[in-house]
């Protein structure tokens, strides 16, 4: 063969490799739309584009190869519109955007720069209530019926001492004009959903959003939207709230199909609750899974934590056969697991396995690639800041918003003083943003572990060693992979199987075929052939 045919067959095949990837990129993403990697991000926090210690959504269009590099295929904004609150989780606009985050044109070139690069935009929307300096509720408070009906208002003379939320919580809140149910907050009045007209303004805000090139929404509140003593005189339950959710995801889908819906259901414990969601959204936000995957990083043994994951699947599976579970570490309103397992950096890494293993669209909170702290404060001035504190640039995009001399800040900037910062850690492969990004990457590699919501328990179990297959087969294509979890301290034998490791803890791709063991609070993929 002449070199010059040589170089032609390598060509050649190298082109055809590029396409035949490209093909079965396009035919998964044909197949599973709405499957991505989130990445939860508070617009304030993130990056500073103009020098005014406020993130900004120029910061983040600046950015965007951070996420491409990282392995991320969408973002969730934290609440963007225009609110008194630092965190935006009380709107006094939906048709507009913080000034402090910059303009719509920036949001237009952030939504337009991020299609380009591959990456979605999901919005949080805080549908539950408004501020109570919207527009809607100040014309309420003049006794405006028309607007004192996009509420819940009842008479004054109503008794509604022992009328409490489902945390005990007051909920109802006099003004001369009426009392009006505000379940979070007196400063955040509940809109009255079964209003016809809030809820087309409701679907008419999201169409306006869908429009701008928005490819999903974050539902806050969803377990609350009709909350407990919020109807006087009537008994709810969170049923009620899934039944307005498939009014709204209808309306939704009639505007534009592939639209991704999660909602916010925060019950840890009871997975049923959560699962019955699926009958209604996308995906509730996989709260139970997020607490086993805490739990069960941070024991020894475990031995029912493949189990109870099965359990949960197959609920969800029964309500939704197509259901994309939404597993998460932790959000914006809990401590960061590097505050709850003090830096371990062997539990942050199999937190990090865990979480990347399972099916469904898995959601990282920013800064929990790099292992930032952050936990709930009390003070004046500081309370869920902390758990949102600017992330680790260390260079011009680096945020300051926070401003205190609460002595919980003080002691935590001192704590992520001590955490390396994003340019540092890319350039150590053995850095907790590594692992991330090899992991990420392994699972864009994957299509059993990025597509799909198989999930089967290894029979072989024990106490300490846990293990489930991911399998998937769709047209010609097929990958069967079973992954190990060690959650002892000790040192276990590799299993016999057929096929090959494509991951292994700690340890580089040159070495993932001599293992004999599998060590002690580690992580093992295997790739399985045949059957």
């Amino acid at each position: 063969m002449s070199k010059k045919t040589f170089v032609l067959l390598i060509f050649l095949l190298l082109v055809f490799g590029v396409v035949s990837c490209a093909s079965e990129e396009k035919v998964f993403e044909e197949a599973y739309p709405e499957n991505d990697t989130y990445y939860e991000l508070l617009v304030r926090s993130f990056a500073d584009s103009d020098g005014d210690g406020i993130g900004d959504f120029n910061g983040i269009t600046a950015n965007l190869d951070y996420f491409v590099d990282l392995g991320i295929t969408a973002l969730w904004l934290m609440p963007i519109h225009p609110s008194p609150s630092y965190h935006g989780y009380d709107v006094m606009d939906y048709y507009d955007v913080n000034p402090d985050y910059g303009t719509m044109e920036d949001f237009d070139n952030l939504v337009s720069s991020a299609n380009e690069k591959g990456i979605k935009i999901m919005l949080d929307m805080v549908f539950n209530h408004t501020s109570n300096e919207h527009p809607w509720f100040q014309e309420a408070l003049t006794g405006d019926e028309t607007s004192m009906s996009y509420y819940e208002f009842i008479e004054n003379t109503i008794d509604t001492q022992s009328k409490l939320g489902s945390w005990n919580q007051t909920i109802w809140h006099t003004t001369s004009v009426g009392k009006y149910c505000g379940y979070f907050s007196y400063t955040m009045p509940d809109l009255n959903l079964s209003n016809p007209v809030v809820f087309d303004e409701i679907v008419n805000i999201s169409e306006f959003w869908i429009d701008k090139g928005v490819m999903g929404f974050r539902l806050d509140a969803a377990l609350h939207f009709f909350g407990e003593n919020e109807i006087i005189g009537e008994t709810t339950s969170y049923l009620d709230n899934i039944i307005w959710l498939k009014d709204y995801i209808k309306a939704i889908d009639e505007y534009k199909s592939g639209i991704y819906v999660t909602a916010e259901v925060y019950e840890e414990m009871l997975y049923q609750v959560v699962g019955d969601f699926f009958g209604a959204v996308d995906s509730p936000l996989d709260f139970p899974v997020a607490a086993l995957i805490r739990g069960a990083s941070q024991n020894y043994t475990n031995r029912r934590y493949a189990t109870v994951l099965e359990d949960m699947y197959d609920y969800y599976r029964r309500i939704d056969k197509n259901f994309i579970s939404a597993p998460f570490i932790v959000n914006h309103d809990m401590n960061r697991f590097a505050t709850q397992v003090l830096g371990d950096e062997d539990m942050l890494r199999l937190s990090a396995e865990m979480l990347l293993t399972l099916p469904g669209n898995p959601i990282i909170y920013y800064g929990e690639e790099l292992g930032m702290f952050g936990y709930k404060a009390s003070g004046p001035d500081i309370w869920d800041e902390t758990r949102r504190l600017p992330f680790l640039w260390n260079n011009d995009y680096q945020t300051d918003w926070v401003v205190s001399s609460n002595q919980a800040l003080i002691a935590l900037n001192a704590q992520n003083a001590d955490v390396d910062s994003v340019s540092d850690q890319m350039a150590d492969p053995n850095s907790l943003w590594s692992i991330y990004e090899v992991l990420l990457r392994l699972r864009n590699e994957n299509i059993a572990l990025k597509y799909g919501n198989s999930f089967v328990r290894w029979d072989a179990s024990t106490d300490s060693l846990q293990g489930f297959y991911r399998e998937i087969t769709y047209d010609k294509y097929h990958q069967k992979l079973l992954i190990l979890h060690n959650f002892s301290q000790d040192d276990v034998d590799m299993i016999e199987f057929n096929g090959q490791i494509i991951y292994a803890s700690n340890t580089a791709i040159e070495d993932l075929s001599g293992l004999t063991i599998i060590p002690g609070r580690s992580t093992v993929i295997i790739e399985i052939y045949g059957d």
